[in-house]
C-alpha cells in the first residue's frame, strides 16, 4: 500500500513538472489555489466561474466579456491553437506564431444560454499577411463579421487591462492584466503586462481596456516559472495600427 502511494505521488510529481513546462498556470498548486478561491468566493453562475482574473476592476466585467468575446476567434493550426481579434468587418489581427502551420482554420464565437462564448461556426479565409521580424499577422476573411474592436491609439493606455482568450478550447475566459513599463508602449511595438492567470491558449487574444478598446494582442509569457518576475508580452495597438496603414489593410 505504501509502495503504491509513493508510486502515485511520484507520477503526480512527474506530471506536475511537465505541466510546469507546457502549461504552468494549470499545475496542481494553481488548480488547488483556484479551487479554494472559488470556494471562498462562489460564483453565481457558470459565466462568473470563468471570469477568472483576480480582482477584476472594470465596472461591468460581464458586459466587457460579451463585447470582447464576440470579436475573438479561435484559430486552429495543425496540432496547435490560439486566438485572433476582429479589428474591422473583414480584418483579424493575431500573433504570427499562432498561424504558423499548413492549415489555418478560423472558428467564430457562439454565445450559449449559459452566457459563455464557445467556439462556433467556421469562417472562410481570404488571405493571410505576416509581418516580418515581429510576432504579428493579419487575416482577411471572405465574409464581413458584425463584431469588432476599435484600436486604442489616441490616449495613454490605462494600467488596468483585461485579457480575453480560450485556454481550454471550450470557452472564452476573462482575466485581469496590469500594464508594466508604461513608457515603452509608445516607444516600442510591445506592451508588457502581468497578473493574468491562465495564459496558454490565449496567444493572439485581446488585451483590452475597460471600455473594450484593443490595447494590444497577446504574444508570449516571459519568466513564467517565477511568479514575481513573470510577465506577459504583447504587440501594442499603435504598432498594429501602423502596420494596418503600411500594408493598406483598412477598408
Amino acid at each position: 500500500m505504501v509502495t503504491l502511494a509513493f508510486a502515485a505521488f511520484g507520477l503526480m510529481a512527474i506530471h506536475n513538472q511537465q505541466l510546469a513546462v507546457n502549461d504552468p498556470e494549470n499545475t496542481y498548486f494553481n488548480k488547488i489555489s483556484r479551487t479554494f478561491r472559488l470556494l471562498l468566493n462562489p460564483p453565481e453562475n457558470e459565466l462568473e466561474e470563468h471570469l477568472i482574473g483576480k480582482n477584476i476592476t472594470c465596472k461591468n466585467s460581464q458586459a466587457l466579456y460579451n463585447k470582447v468575446a464576440a470579436a475573438t476567434v479561435v484559430i486552429f493550426v495543425d496540432q496547435g491553437f490560439g486566438a485572433g481579434v476582429f479589428i474591422g468587418p473583414r480584418l483579424i489581427v493575431t500573433a504570427d506564431h499562432v498561424v504558423d502551420g499548413k492549415r489555418v482554420i478560423l472558428v467564430l464565437p457562439k454565445v450559449t444560454v449559459d452566457g459563455l462564448a464557445h467556439p462556433g461556426l467556421v469562417s472562410k479565409i481570404d488571405s493571410l499577411i505576416r509581418v516580418d521580424q515581429l510576432d504579428l499577422a493579419f487575416i482577411k476573411t471572405k465574409e464581413p463579421y458584425p463584431h469588432w474592436l476599435p484600436l486604442q491609439t489616441t490616449n495613454k493606455i490605462k494600467d488596468e487591462l483585461m485579457v480575453v482568450g480560450h485556454p481550454n478550447r471550450k470557452f472564452f475566459s476573462l482575466q485581469k492584466a496590469r500594464v508594466k513599463r508604461q513608457e515603452l508602449i509608445r516607444s516600442s511595438d510591445y506592451i508588457y503586462f502581468k497578473d493574468n492567470e491562465v495564459f496558454f491558449g490565449n496567444s493572439g487574444g485581446a488585451i483590452v481596456d475597460c471600455e473594450g478598446q484593443l490595447a494590444g494582442i497577446v504574444s508570449m509569457m516571459a519568466n513564467y516559472r517565477n511568479s514575481r518576475q513573470k510577465q506577459g508580452i504583447g504587440i501594442n495597438s499603435q504598432a498594429i495600427a501602423d502596420f494596418v496603414e503600411k500594408l493598406k489593410l483598412a477598408g
